[in-house]
């Protein structure tokens, strides 16, 4: 049964060979939209991972990193680290900007960090923990031109680039500043003009002493210090990555549905049409006595080849795209071998090459085996 429906698909191989990357290419585009989604949630996952906290202090009902404001007391630092368990809480503030140049303008998320918490990919240059220098993510670098030593102009007030970073999340780049350098922000330029307005202290994040058991300091800190919410990074990562699906998933669903109906009909299309044109075939073999099931299990079987083949083309076709996609816009991050996204789609592939292969099967069943004498 195999070698004859290789044998069918090598009677005219440039259809099979055009079929296949047909078929290529619905699968890279279906594994680029799936690595996109899965990209954001990975970006978001890591923004607070990549913060080196054991756990992490918010305003009280605030359960997110990304995309929520948190303001908490700035004495509730010394009321945190009075607890036993705790060493020491690294101050974080969230300053989301608009960053203005050559008639562009990009949303910037600035995180500014005191003794932790600041750039953690540096890909050239370095972070200080004084003065008003700035580390932006490499998208905002390569948009704009920027280099290291170059100004950054927030609302005229000038920070010097020190740095390179790759990280960003929510499609924003992430830049990184000290607590120098958004007093200096804030009292010379005039981008608050109310300070009460901006937060002087997001979040805090907590570092324990060794062999310091988790939950009992979160206990312990929310009854002493009732301002703030004490979260695991782990929570606050899953927190964000919930956040991001309620952003991401229905219109990535929706795109993600159109690539296998897309799919389904290419493959069952091209099965309908090959079958039919080979009516007088199927007609032969229903004469010499071949079963209905075989010839069924035949076809199913031609497609599933169909997609086997155009697997691995459509894989390497989406790798190429994913990176000259993160060439030209660093802020995206798409994953393509992710294990459990890429092998859950190759899986429908082959669920929607099974049922395609089900279109052409009743022009099978009502093939008439005389056509097999009539037709000439």
């Amino acid at each position: 049964m195999l070698k004859l429906a290789f044998k069918l698909l090598g009677y005219d191989k440039q259809k099979t060979l055009f079929t296949v990357l047909a078929l290529a290419a619905v699968i890279s585009v279906i594994l680029i939209l799936e690595g996109f989604e899965q990209g954001q949630y990975t970006q978001l996952e890591q923004v607070v991972l990549n913060r080196n906290a054991d756990l992490i202090a918010a305003q009280s009902g605030v359960e997110n990193f990304i995309a929520t404001r948190s303001v908490i007391p700035q004495l509730s630092r010394i009321d945190v680290e009075a607890v036993e368990g705790v060493k020491q809480a690294h101050p974080i503030t969230a300053l989301p900007i608009i960053y203005k140049k050559d008639n562009l303008r990009t949303p910037v998320y600035i995180i500014v960090y005191d003794s932790s918490g600041g750039p953690s990919e540096l890909l050239e240059g370095r972070a200080f923990q004084y003065g008003s220098n700035i580390v932006i993510d490499k998208s905002l670098s390569e948009k704009y031109g920027l280099k290291i030593d170059d100004e950054f102009v927030v609302n005229e007030f000038k920070f010097t680039i020190s740095g390179i970073t790759n990280e960003s999340a929510f499609m924003m780049p992430f830049a990184f500043i000290n607590y120098d350098g958004m007093i200096d922000l804030f009292l010379e330029s005039d981008i608050a003009p109310d300070l009460s307005t901006f937060p002087l202290l997001s979040f805090l994040l907590v570092e324990l002493k060794p062999n310091a058991d988790k939950q009992q300091v979160i206990r312990m800190l929310e009854a002493s210090v009732p301002s703030v919410d004490v979260h695991t990074a782990e929570e606050i990562a899953k927190n964000d990555i919930v956040l991001g699906r309620t952003f991401f998933e229905p219109i990535m669903g929706v795109l993600v549905s159109v690539g296998y109906v897309i799919g389904l009909l290419v493959v069952g299309l091209i099965m309908y049409s090959d079958i039919s044109a080979s009516r007088k075939s199927y007609a032969v073999l229903k004469a010499i006595g071949f079963p209905i099931k075989k010839l069924f299990r035949m076809v199913v079987l031609q497609s599933s080849l169909l997609i086997l083949m155009a697997i691995p083309i459509g894989t390497l076709l989406a790798l190429i795209s994913a990176m000259s996609i993160e060439m030209s816009e660093p802020i995206y991050l798409i994953e393509i071998v992710n294990t459990t996204v890429y092998y859950q789609t190759l899986g429908a592939c082959l669920a929607f090459a099974l049922v395609s292969g089900l279109f052409p099967l009743v022009i099978i069943y009502r093939s008439d085996p005389m056509l097999a004498f009539q037709m000439s």
